[in-house]
């Protein structure tokens, strides 16, 4: 057998690894992007179920008031956590609506000569508003008939 056809006997074998090498380095890493990829999604998914359930927590005893009838002094218990924590409060009176967002408000609706004064006693209907996120944004108290 003369010298070449002995070399290219001998570099086939290893030139056929070299290319199954490649192929099979191109497949791992291409099923690693894909877990990748997958293990990501995972991630984003319960990251979002832990938003959702801490956004549930801190707001739960609101969440819970939404649609029922409570008293005033619920509302004001409500008004002295929330207000000035970034949350609006809407008081409606009758034709009068009034929106709090701000702490020293609560000044105002604890005073007996104020005309914004809530009487422990009174009867008020709870809305909760969220936005489109599902982060609660407005509790909107309304009157009821006395």
């Amino acid at each position: 057998m003369n010298k070449m056809t002995r070399n290219c006997i001998e570099i086939a074998p290893r030139a056929l690894l070299l290319a199954a090498g490649v192929v099979l380095t191109v497949v791992l890493i291409s099923v690693m992007i894909n877990q990748f990829e997958s293990a990501q999604e995972m991630v984003n998914i319960s990251s979002e179920m832990i938003n959702e359930r801490t956004e549930n927590l801190k707001n739960g005893d609101i969440l819970d008031m939404d649609g029922m009838e409570v008293s005033g002094s619920d509302v004001l218990n409500v008004c002295k956590k929330e207000l000035g924590k970034g949350l609006n409060i809407t008081l409606k009176n009758g034709s009068a609506s009034i929106t709090y967002s701000e702490e020293s408000s609560l000044t105002k609706l604890r005073d007996y000569e104020s005309s914004e004064y809530i009487k422990p006693s009174t009867r008020w209907k709870c809305n909760v508003v969220k936005n489109k996120n599902e982060i609660l944004t407005e509790i909107i108290f309304t009157r009821k008939g006395d």
